[in-house]
């Protein structure tokens, strides 16, 4: 029974060694021969897990579903206030900073995919599932009265989706105008006009 739980722990091994070239290395340069060395492993250790490169981008991109998916459908259960459980959500979907070592390697690899969205669907799902948390959210607000809605909730999701991937870049590429309390305050005054509801500030 232990075997199964230790691939999904070597999977991710390997993906934090990814994130950590990622980190110090171009993109482009990023071969399995080099993974494998941080872990001190044979190349076909690590190719028994991820054929190739583009296999190991994808699964770096969609392990955003862990973090700004899975986690941020976890925080209903911190509270009941649905003012409150926006204001969490967005605050979820940023980079903790310039630094955040994770959110900068999984979206190099999602911008590794290209400019075909169209035939990439794994990818492209990545963007339209957090629409879909945050139109969850801004339904159920709307329902109960706790949001007043000024626009459909998908609009205003694809919007708040959209600022957290761009300020989240700015954040990460070290822009000094953009840090992350600065798009934290920008994205908590577009969802109160977009909610007519006051929103608690978020850390």
């Amino acid at each position: 029974m232990a075997r199964p739980n230790r691939q999904v722990e070597r999977r991710g091994d390997i993906m934090d060694a990814a994130i950590a070239l990622i980190e110090r290395h171009d993109l482009a340069t990023l071969k399995l021969a080099d993974v494998a060395a941080e872990l001190g492993l044979t190349t076909n250790a690590v190719r028994y897990y991820f054929k190739d490169v583009a296999q190991l981008l994808s699964e770096l991109a969609l392990r955003s579903d862990v973090r700004f998916y899975d986690e941020r459908l976890g925080l209903a259960a911190k509270t009941d206030d649905l003012p409150t459980q926006l204001a969490m959500t967005m605050a979820a979907g940023l980079p903790t900073g310039p630094e955040d070592a994770e959110w900068r390697a999984i979206w190099r690899a999602v911008l590794a995919a290209g400019f075909e969205l169209d035939q990439r669907a794994d990818v492209q799902g990545i963007y339209h599932r957090q629409v879909g948390l945050y139109t969850d959210l801004l339904d159920a607000g709307s329902k109960t009265g706790a949001f007043q809605l000024k626009s459909p909730a998908r609009d205003i999701a694809m919007t708040l989706m959209s600022m957290e991937d761009y300020l989240g870049y700015r954040i990460v590429a070290r822009d000094p105008q953009m840090s992350r309390a600065t798009a934290l305050r920008l994205m908590r005054q577009y969802a109160e006009l977009a909610t007519g509801t006051r929103l608690p500030k978020s850390d």
